[in-house]
């Protein structure tokens, strides 16, 4: 392939970005992998000199040569380094061909340091294995984070995620946890395993499929009882605050909680937590009379007076 251009043959521009010249790798691999064209040499071939033609484009220092000097850049004589030194090509095909190969972890794996990166930078990390096993194989997988508010993992949501360029549709499920694991298949293409990260909210607190919240009401609504809104992750509720609530006393609402998973049906439960706020400033009529109804009761009765 001495007068192909490495260009050309992925069919890019010489100014094409480092992600451009990753795509259009891509996009050819899958095409003309062997392990899709069984039997058909010149898929084989073809499939060779993109590879050796991503391998200088995508290495900055090896295409600055190539830009400068062409393929010259890596011939001995020039005194440029061949990017494929080491790599026997015969190998190469023999392993895509279906001869045995060596085995890693039970995997057949090609003797290039390079193209085992080249692999593991476009499918994911791992190296990439499709035709290199023997008998059945998981589909590879690519490996990806993300970050959704509290509101979209209780509640679910369709978000957008970018992976080497691409755009994805990730469908959150209702009641996801933080640091769970979402698996996107793709046709054509790797499955995405999603590691989701939730933001706090600074309201509501799970735990488990329950929401936790602390909820401030007055001192008359605590002293004569009221009916209250209380907010939750499925909108406000209307409770009752019952006739001489204390500070600190928990009330429960069942299934204004997060859905559960599995086959468990429902909704786990939303439980507030009374706090009673004072006001800054009160009448001294008003704290004269509230001292009288506080006449003879001690709060701090029960305390221990040291450990």
């Amino acid at each position: 392939m001495a007068d192909k251009d490495y260009y050309d043959l992925l069919g890019v521009k010489k100014s094409a970005s480092d992600a451009e010249i990753k795509k259009a790798y891509r996009n050819l691999a899958k095409k003309h992998h062997p392990d899709r064209n069984k039997g058909n040499k010149d898929a084989e071939n073809k499939f060779k000199e993109i590879s050796e033609a991503y391998a200088v484009l995508s290495d900055k220092e090896k295409r600055a040569q190539y830009d400068r000097l062409g393929r010259e850049a890596f011939s001995p004589g020039a005194g440029g380094a061949n990017p494929f030194a080491g790599f026997d090509f015969s190998q190469f095909a023999e392993q895509f061909g279906g001869a045995r190969g060596r085995r890693a972890g039970g995997r057949r794996t090609a003797t290039s340091g390079n193209f085992t990166d080249i692999f593991s930078d476009l499918f994911g990390g791992g190296g990439f294995t499709g035709g290199f096993e023997q008998g059945p194989q998981a589909a590879p997988v690519m490996e990806a984070e993300m970050t959704i508010d509290f509101r979209d993992a209780v509640l679910g949501a369709t978000m957008d995620l970018t992976v080497n360029g691409e755009h994805v549709k990730v469908r959150i499920p209702e009641g996801v946890g933080d640091a769970s694991k979402i698996r996107v298949r793709r046709k054509g293409e790797p499955d995405l395993q999603i590691t989701v990260h939730v933001r706090p909210h600074p309201f509501f607190e799970r735990r488990g499929d329950d929401i936790h919240i602390e909820l401030p009401i007055t001192i008359p609504e605590a002293l004569r009882g009221a009916e209250v809104e209380v907010p939750t992750i499925h909108g406000p509720v209307r409770a009752r605050i019952p006739a001489a609530t204390q500070g600190g006393q928990t009330f429960r609402l069942k299934g204004k909680g997060v859905k559960k998973k599995g086959k468990e049906a429902g909704n786990g439960d939303h439980y507030y937590k009374v706090q009673i706020v004072v006001p800054r400033e009160v009448p001294a009529e008003t704290a004269e009379k509230l001292e009288e109804a506080y006449h003879g009761l001690n709060p701090r009765a029960g305390l221990p007076t040291s450990i």
